[in-house]
């Protein structure tokens, strides 16, 4: 009997020992991220003046190269989504005057799927996009980071003009695509 219960505390060790060492459980880590459409400018306002000396009468006037700052984005999509930046006036009234071409580039900078550049674009009074297949990524923070806007402008006629100061405003609107 001594030995039935020596061996039946025996197994019951090794079975404890065995059991314990395999004891294992998991559990599910769910992260839930929502959709994230985030869009900043630099420059919330681009100056530039006429120079006298360009005005000749009857003549148009093309400035080209104007620094707009840059965009600065982050994107969080569904998988395979995509977005767009696009930018229009607010005041259509104006294209009777000059027309305002603009072109974003491809940022230099950003982690992820931040796009690429349209190309010059004329701006209208209906949103065009400056910058397409956008997933998710995020542009960055410093001053160097993001996409640059630069701007040319065609006034038609000098005599359209007048003395003053004209604010064509410039949406930018980061979208699905």
């Amino acid at each position: 009997m001594r030995k039935t219960l020596l061996s039946a505390v025996f197994v019951t060790c090794l079975v404890m020992i065995v059991f314990s060492a395999q004891n294992t459980a998991s559990q599910e880590l769910r992260i839930i991220v929502e959709s994230v459409a985030l869009l900043d400018v630099s420059n919330s306002s681009v100056s530039f003046e006429i120079p006298q000396e360009m005005i000749v009468p009857g003549s148009a006037i093309f400035l080209q190269n104007i620094e707009g700052g840059r965009l600065k984005y982050t994107s969080l999509t569904e998988a395979g989504s995509l977005r767009k930046i696009t930018a229009s006036l607010s005041d259509f009234s104006l294209l009777e005057v000059l027309e305002i071409g603009i072109t974003v580039s491809a940022p230099d900078s950003g982690r992820g799927r931040v796009g690429v550049s349209s190309g010059r674009v004329l701006l209208t009074a209906d949103p065009q996009p400056v910058v397409e297949g956008i997933g998710s990524g995020w542009t960055g923070t410093e001053d160097a980071d993001g996409a640059m806007v630069v701007y040319d402008i065609n006034i038609f006629s000098a005599e359209m003009l007048v003395d003053g100061v004209v604010n064509p405003e410039v949406l930018f609107t980061l979208a699905e695509s």
